[in-house]
């Protein structure tokens, strides 16, 4: 479960991007075609949300690849002391 946890973030992190993109086009188009007066908010949502949610996904895809070069870094360690 807890094995090749680096991968598994980066994985974590590019699938909530995708659903916040997602889940942006679809609540933007939702208030465009809801409400007359929120058509400009809709098309900024649409817009600017999946942009959003592209970068705010680099944290997390960032902190997996920090652990899987830490996991692998550790393991070189590790083989350079057993010699």
């Amino acid at each position: 479960m807890f094995d090749n946890i680096g991968s598994k973030i980066k994985k974590l992190a590019e699938l909530l991007c995708w659903i916040g993109m997602l889940l942006s086009i679809i609540g933007g188009v939702i208030l465009m075609y809801a409400v007359d007066s929120l058509v400009p908010v809709g098309t900024a949502i649409v817009f600017i949300g999946p942009l959003l949610s592209w970068i705010s996904s680099f944290v997390l895809y960032g902190f997996g690849e920090l652990v899987e070069n830490s996991a692998i870094a550790a393991g070189k360690n590790e083989t350079n002391t057993k010699v």
